[in-house]
């Protein structure tokens, strides 16, 4: 079993929305021009994810609840485990509740807003906000039954040498039948974990602010340099909820970013190259603590230390620009998280928590866009504003939810 949340989720719907003006990634706006942005995201019903070994999996999950798998629990579980492979080897082996299904989704869409504005020619100021909607739903149900009355049976006829042995048959006798009312009543009742279903979330997630300083005026090629920081306003994922998905990652994000491009024949061809670096501070967090990162459930809460791994993004964009008015885009994305960090002194507890939390991603995005901006200089049109649409799709991965999304955005200068 695992958690529907992963570290990618949190970029189901990632916002970042650049003031970079009318034309190539490294150009910035004109001085005392504003831009304001507006984006859509929605993404496909998400159902299955590309894993730590590059394969991609369906999120839904099926556990066989064996001595073995629930021996790793807690120590309660592994005492009481133990003490039945001395009363009978046959019935620990064969112990089972049964086996259990779950089959989930998840779906995100998100709006943005930005703002930019030119304080001179080279340098522009800018900040976002994205605004998320999520929802998740588990379909959980028994899809093998348990063998408990085999189990009684081979116990019932077998003598105990102790006290404790005694206590240990006489519980086995006594445990209930499996269903699925009663597995949820232990995830909520014994671990304390919210019910599982149909889960809905609304939510503020973290906003950017940050600076573009264009470093070059030639007319066909150009670089800039971008710094800014990534504000924890967002809300990080509920660690009492297998299904609750952040807004935010509860962390303070800083980043440089380098912006380059050329075109060709007049601007009919450009291409543009994009790389960030985003360091990612360090901050306490409330996380459940547990042994097994294939069986992640754990009912104790502790705050500690996070640290989440360093980002790397970059994307190549190559657009073409029949006419004044439309232009169309093709563009490669990659991006790369670095393992979180957990300070915890229990290392078997610490190597769970920090499993499979890096993640690679490769996308391929396509785009077609609308502006006016250049009839506006023309003054030919009276408002200058951009209509961007884009379709993206997750093509390799490690570790990393699979989706497909797409952006609308609208961009006016004034």
């Amino acid at each position: 079993m695992s958690h529907m949340k992963t570290p990618s989720l949190l970029a189901l719907a990632a916002l970042f929305i650049c003031p970079a003006a009318f034309s190539g990634a490294y150009e910035t706006l004109p001085k005392g021009v504003n831009t304001l942005v507006l984006a859509q995201i929605q993404s496909n019903k998400i159902q299955s994810k590309f894993d730590a070994d590059n394969n991609n999996k369906t999120l839904s999950v099926k556990q066989d609840f064996s001595s073995k798998n629930l021996s790793e629990l807690n120590e309660t579980l592994n005492t009481y485990f133990e003490e039945l492979k001395n009363i009978s080897p046959d019935a620990y082996n064969s112990f089972s509740l049964g086996e259990f299904k779950a089959d989930a989704w998840a779906e995100v869409n998100a709006q943005g807003i930005g703002l930019g504005y030119g304080v001179t020619d080279h340098f522009t100021v800018y900040g976002s906000l994205p605004f998320y909607h999520m929802k998740t739903n588990v379909q959980f149900y028994q899809s093998k039954q348990s063998n408990l009355s085999q189990i009684k049976n081979t116990v019932l006829n077998t003598p105990t040498t102790s006290a404790t042995s005694t206590f240990i048959k006489q519980l086995t006798l006594q445990l209930p039948e499996t269903n699925e009312q009663l597995l949820q009543s232990v995830l909520v009742n014994q671990f304390g974990y919210k019910p599982l279903g149909l889960w809905e979330k609304d939510g503020i997630g973290d906003a950017e602010i940050g600076m573009i300083y264009r470093l070059t005026d030639f007319s066909d090629m150009g670089s800039a340099l971008s710094l800014g920081a990534v504000l924890p306003t967002g809300t990080p994922d509920d660690p009492s909820s297998i299904q609750d998905i952040s807004t935010g990652d509860g962390q303070l994000d800083v980043y440089v970013e380098t912006l380059n491009g050329i075109s060709f024949y007049n601007k009919v061809l450009e291409i543009d190259l994009k790389l960030r670096y985003t360091h990612q501070i360090g901050a306490n967090q409330t996380v459940r603590l547990y042994d097994n990162p294939e069986f992640p459930l754990g009912s104790e809460e502790v705050n500690v230390y996070q640290k989440l791994g360093d980002k790397i993004d970059g994307s190549l964009k190559t657009t073409v620009n029949p006419n004044h008015w439309f232009n169309f885009n093709l563009a490669y994305l990659y991006n790369r998280v670095g393992q979180t960090y957990y300070q915890i002194e229990n290392q078997k507890q610490k190597a769970a928590l920090e499993a499979n939390t890096n993640s690679i991603n490769h996308w391929a995005k396509i785009g077609v866009g609308f502006n006016t901006v250049n009839a506006y200089k023309a003054k030919k049109f009276d408002v200058p504003f951009e209509i961007n649409l884009y379709a993206q799709k997750l093509i390799n991965a490690v570790n990393t939810a699979d989706y497909q999304r797409f952006d609308l955005e609208f961009r006016l200068y004034f």
